[in-house]
């Protein structure tokens, strides 16, 4: 699983271009955007934290 989210983040950060200019056009309001952008952040911390709580539990 962790092995899919180091994939996923790499190919986020190389079309982060591409991936910004879909969101400016979904998202014109730069708040909302930023506010996305930070949920989606979160979610992927929240998500590798719950994971390493539960590889720590046992």
């Amino acid at each position: 699983m962790s092995h899919i989210l180091i994939v996923f983040l790499v190919v986020a950060f190389l079309f982060r271009k591409p991936l910004g200019r879909i969101l400016a056009r979904q998202f014109p309001d730069r708040e909302k955007r930023h506010r996305v952008v930070g949920t989606i952040i979160l979610a992927f911390v929240l998500v590798i934290a719950v994971r390493l709580l539960a590889l720590f539990w046992k």
